[in-house]
């Protein structure tokens, strides 16, 4: 889900994407900047002061409305044994 615009939270706050795609800024209704949510990692970092019900509630509404998106990890080698070689006597 993807919003381009900016979306009601509730009736004190309301979200923006950023340009990136990567970041939600959330703004009170006096439109200072609250927030900041990572869509790639899941986590809201708050700038300004919010009681732990609003910051409760907006956190619920972000990760159900911009779920993290984990990319996917890189498949590591299988290590196979080789044979080791023999050391030469002298």
């Amino acid at each position: 889900m993807q919003h381009h615009h900016h979306a009601d939270i509730s009736d004190s706050f309301h979200c923006k994407r950023s340009h990136s795609g990567e970041v939600v800024h959330v703004y009170n209704s006096n439109n200072y900047l609250m927030a900041e949510y990572t869509i790639r990692t899941g986590r809201t970092s708050w700038q300004r002061v919010a009681a732990v019900t609003q910051r409760e509630s907006v956190e619920k509404w972000l990760r159900n409305n911009y779920p993290a998106v984990s990319e996917p990890k890189p498949v590591a080698p299988v290590a196979v044994d080789k044979p080791k070689a023999k050391a030469a006597r002298h």
